[in-house]
């Protein structure tokens, strides 16, 4: 096998083992879930976590052609043209999360409170799951630059690392929800849910620091 062709296969296995990895727990997880919560605060949660699962198609668009762009610069082999393409990614997707955040706390509020049919002793628990999706939603549109960085470089271990801890983080909120029967449990899930996401982003943000620092630097004066 060539170098290119082993390569491909290394980064494929990752991606398969990632996946295979995630789907299994998540196939554990989302009854767990469902026995904690109960079929009340469950329905919220999805109601109300649906707002990442909205973005999520968004960001996988957003993902792709990011990726694009800085692998065309890529192949320049002018690391300021990759750069300038991250820097004016990283501006794009922050406008973009400040666009959500500015709907969410408007209209979707609104909705939320008056439009949706949610048990009136289980608002405020549902507005408290309400902030921390936004919280969620805002930093994973601002990790996609760092994100399309990863994949264009083809860092695909790295990748498939981070995403088997996240799917373990995962598996761990649900044990911890189970060993914290006297906290509001859709509560503590949207604020660990919250912990693990942020927590996610930022270890995106160091490696690309790290590996890539020279492309990733930001600097919006020079753009």
């Amino acid at each position: 096998m060539t170098s290119s062709s082993k390569t491909i296969a290394k980064n494929t296995l990752f991606l398969y083992l990632r996946m295979f990895f995630s789907l299994a727990v998540s196939l554990y997880t989302s009854r767990v879930v469902l026995q904690v919560l109960g079929v009340e605060d469950f329905g919220i949660y999805n109601l109300v976590g649906g707002i990442v699962v909205l973005f999520s198609f968004l960001n996988g668009s957003m993902n792709v052609a990011t990726q694009r762009f800085i692998n065309f610069e890529k192949a320049s082999g002018i690391v300021e043209h990759v750069r300038k393409i991250f820097n004016i990614s990283v501006i794009n997707h922050i406008l973009i999360s400040f666009v959500v955040l500015l709907l969410a706390e408007t209209i979707g509020l609104w909705v939320l409170n008056n439009k949706l049919n949610i048990p009136t002793d289980r608002i405020y628990a549902a507005n408290v799951m309400y902030q921390m999706t936004i919280i969620i939603t805002m930093v994973d549109i601002i990790r996609v630059p760092y994100n399309g960085m990863i994949l264009a470089y083809e860092r695909m271990s790295y990748y498939a690392y981070l995403g088997i801890f996240e799917t373990i983080a995962k598996l761990v909120i649900v044990y911890l929800l189970i060993l914290f029967p006297s906290f509001d449990h859709l509560i503590f899930y949207g604020v660990l849910y919250m912990i693990v996401s942020v927590l996610t982003n930022l270890m995106f943000y160091f490696y690309c620091k790290k590996v890539f620092p020279k492309e990733t630097s930001l600097n919006f004066i020079k753009i």
